[in-house]
């Protein structure tokens, strides 16, 4: 949970950053230079939204260059580069397109947790040479018509008849459905393996008897990304071809979606990244009233803004893969922070860079309006932000008061060149403690009020936000531009938390609260 990042990290400060943002891989600046010049040759972004797909060209080119085989292992042929390394290649691409950095980081991530991490070494070995090759591109399918962020709800069903195991039901929003040849499935498996319910995964060959994809779906962004629904009739499912344990995929899902939700966030800082350099461009060259929009106040503080947006999702980000690659946390929870931070603030930033261009910014051929409309989704799929900041705000109302209390940067890791944001932080982290604490009285009450949960999970959000940036200062002291960045995101994220905090300890309003219900009813 994120306390762990908490009280670890702010426990060992001054020792631990230098490890956490280090990434050990000496290939992967030259591989980011690869990416760069390959996709300014060959990846058209323009051509992608209007043509609605990304191509066989284009696939197969990523494929010759390795590019599906990221978290692929080196003895399987893959890259085997760790999750830190790994995000960053998908971000560079997500910077070119975004349903190209979809494809891929979904493909790397959350489709291949399963076989990677439950599937036998048999079919780790069958399988993985052609993944790692871009010959069986993988998708992953939960979502169903009735079960969206509550996938526990699954109707699909993989049932024992006859001795054989056999798959039935429909997937809805299957990405990279179209193109994919391997697709792990969550299914009801009621008495499999002894248990009365539960849940499986399972690797299914899209080429099988039985299996039936359906058309593209249009879609508002991403419109180079495949979206499909799939069907399974009465697919017969070799034994060997389940992930783990019968019964016990539901935990395996969770756990693919926190790799998931992590290669998203590096997809979204990607966009983001290249939103606030095509800005930056054109405030330079776009003149108004006889000076360059640049020279403007508004318009430098809306741009060193969209640089600590962009500086804190890096660092939550960074945080967060170097604890799963060390393996050092349950890291599900942190990986919900930066799927909400990233998408929401990738979301900011792009819409801030479009008030810069002006009337340009509305204009397709511009670009911005596609970078709008590709990350609009990504605050919905995998978990809609919604839905995840409640179980953020369940897991922190469940967090030792005293634990909290001692986990102060000012007192157990002074930095001399960052004590204001330190104080800053641990202003933060009391008002959120201190709403924790009130909010906890309301006993079981607090479920129904689903607006302050809110409050308390922005509230938590951002007081890792600052903390992840003050570690990544930290951990390099003498870069006085960075530094300014990082110090303009730990006000930004502190004032976040501690205003996020005064709000869920307003006092309860029955009266606003009967506003809001009459407002929502049905009219008439």
């Amino acid at each position: 949970m994120p306390l762990d990042l908490f009280t670890e990290a702010l426990s060992h400060a001054a020792t631990l950053s230098p490890r956490l943002f280090a990434i050990d891989e000496p290939s992967l600046p030259s591989i980011l230079k690869e990416v760069r010049a390959f996709c300014g040759r060959h990846v058209d972004s323009a051509r992608i939204d209007k043509e609605g797909r990304l191509g066989s060209d284009l696939l197969a080119a990523i494929a010759e260059q390795g590019w599906f085989g990221l978290t692929t292992p080196a003895e399987h042929g893959g890259a085997g580069l760790s999750m830190a390394a790994s995000t960053r290649v998908v971000s560079e691409l997500a910077a070119h397109d975004g349903s190209l950095g979809t494809c891929v980081g979904l493909h790397s991530g959350l489709a291949l947790h399963g076989l990677l991490h439950q599937g036998s070494e048999a079919l780790r070995a069958r399988y993985l040479p052609e993944i790692a090759e871009g010959q069986r591109i993988c998708a992953f399918a939960a979502t169903e018509p009735s079960a969206g962020s509550d996938i526990s709800a699954v109707k699909t069903t993989l049932a024992e008849v006859d001795g054989e195991l056999r798959l039935s039901g429909s997937k809805i929003y299957v990405t990279n459905g179209g193109m994919a040849a391997l697709v792990t499935v969550l299914a009801r498996s009621p008495g499999l393996g002894g248990a009365k319910a539960g849940h499986t995964l399972v690797a299914v060959d899209t080429r099988w008897p039985g299996v039936k994809k359906g058309a593209e779906e249009k879609k508002l962004g991403l419109k180079g990304s495949s979206t499909i629904t799939i069907d399974f009739d009465d697919v017969e499912i070799p034994r060997d071809h389940v992930l783990g344990e019968p019964s016990q995929g539901l935990g395996y899902a969770h756990k693919a979606l926190t790799w998931g939700r992590t290669f998203m966030a590096a997809g979204c800082l990607g966009v983001a990244r290249s939103a606030l350099a095509a800005t930056r461009e054109h405030v330079q060259v776009r003149e108004q009233f006889g000076r360059p929009l640049a020279k403007f106040a508004l318009v430098r503080e809306s741009l060193a803004t969209m640089r600590a947006e962009i500086h804190a999702i890096e660092s939550v980000l960074r945080l967060v893969t170097a604890y799963q690659d060390a393996g050092l946390a349950d890291l599900a929870l942190p990986s919900t922070v930066l799927k909400v931070l990233g998408s929401e603030g990738a979301w900011s930033v792009v819409d801030r860079g479009i008030q810069l261009h002006g009337g340009a910014g509305f204009l397709e051929d511009v670009g911005m309006a596609r970078r709008l409309r590709d990350v609009r989704v990504t605050r919905i799929f995998e978990g809609a932000n919604d839905v995840l900041r409640l179980h953020l705000a369940s897991a922190a109302l469940a967090w030792p008061i005293p634990a909290l209390r001692e986990a102060r940067l000012g007192a157990r890791a002074p930095i001399a060149h960052l004590r204001s944001e330190a104080e800053a932080i641990d202003r933060a982290l009391d008002a959120m403690t201190d709403a924790l604490e009130q909010v906890r009285k309301l006993g079981f009450r607090v479920y129904e009020k689903q607006s302050l949960q809110w409050q308390l999970a922005d509230a938590v959000i951002s007081a890792l936000a600052a903390t992840a940036v003050y570690l990544r200062a930290a951990a390099a002291p003498d870069d006085e531009a960075a530094l300014a960045v990082a110090r303009l995101a730990i006000s930004l994220h502190a004032r976040r938390s501690r205003e996020a905090s005064a709000r869920a300890m307003e006092p309860s309003d029955k009266a606003h609260d009967r506003l809001l219900e009459l407002a929502a009813a049905d009219e008439g």
